[in-house]
């Protein structure tokens, strides 16, 4: 599974990054409002657990698009960049590297984090999309937990469950599946609670949301220029019943052993 995952962000990573950095101008937004890459309650949540960024360690695992990662550096934290796929790091470092931003890139498989070292970071984030990629929920945390200083924050949030079973291709709510086939790491709220209290951590705080206009995430659009042609009517629920569903659900926590 995991040469599969790396082949297919490695095959899709240009085009990937063409649409989030060249299309979509993701570095110019995060460049002018690093908090910009963050959802406004994720945003919260990170602001309630450390305050200013400055002098904080970070490890964002599976950093796909690395906004996050950009966005943590450019609030003064210490930020390490771990992905699977090398074509992916490849890409985030030459912007980095163009805008001479310090930022270190390791290939890791999210699940194992080979090549860490324990206690090393005050704190480790997910966004959305990391957790459909992983099969072993337990080994994730276990080692998010290994990483972390001793109270050091795990923070993420991720697309919510409630979608999982619906197929948005129509006009009108299709069901696809039943809520509770996990089949392609679907995982539920529960699963996922209970894999980050089991691995040694407290949760602090929950929060469930919708796809907004002008999000880091455009959700129901790929590119910005779709959405403003629609006049982000897919936000709305008299024309888009899906909106009425949450989009993402966060959470923060802290390593209580």
């Amino acid at each position: 599974m995991e040469s599969s995952i790396k082949k297919f962000w490695n095959d899709g990573s240009d085009e990937y990054y063409n649409r989030a950095y060249n299309i979509n101008n993701n570095a110019i937004r995060i460049k002018a409002d690093p908090w910009w890459a963050f959802p406004v309650p994720v945003r919260n949540m990170i602001q309630n657990a450390f305050g200013s960024m400055k002098g904080i360690k970070v490890l964002v695992p599976s950093s796909g698009d690395n906004g996050a990662v950009f966005a943590f550096h450019l609030l003064g934290a210490t930020v390490v960049s771990a992905d699977i796929s090398e074509q992916q790091l490849g890409n985030a470092k030459k912007i980095a590297d163009n805008e001479r931003w310090n930022i270190e890139f390791i290939q890791a498989d999210t699940m194992k984090l080979d090549g860490m070292c324990d206690s090393e970071f005050d704190l480790v984030y997910t966004s959305n999309g990391t957790h459909i990629w992983i099969n072993d929920l337990q080994a994730m945390y276990s080692n998010f937990n290994r990483v972390l200083k001793p109270k050091g924050k795990y923070i993420m949030f991720e697309t919510h469950p409630f979608n999982r079973p619906f197929d948005d291709s129509g006009a009108k709510i299709k069901v696809k599946k039943p809520y509770n086939n996990t089949t392609g790491n679907h995982w539920r709220i529960m699963d996922i609670f209970n894999a980050v209290i089991s691995q040694g951590f407290y949760i602090l705080h929950l929060e469930e949301f919708h796809a907004e206009p002008g999000a880091h995430d455009l959700w129901f659009y790929k590119t910005i220029k779709e959405a403003e042609a629609d006049g982000n009517r897919k936000y709305d629920i008299k024309h888009n019943p899906f909106a009425a569903l949450p989009a993402w659900f966060g959470l923060s926590s802290i390593k209580r052993y």
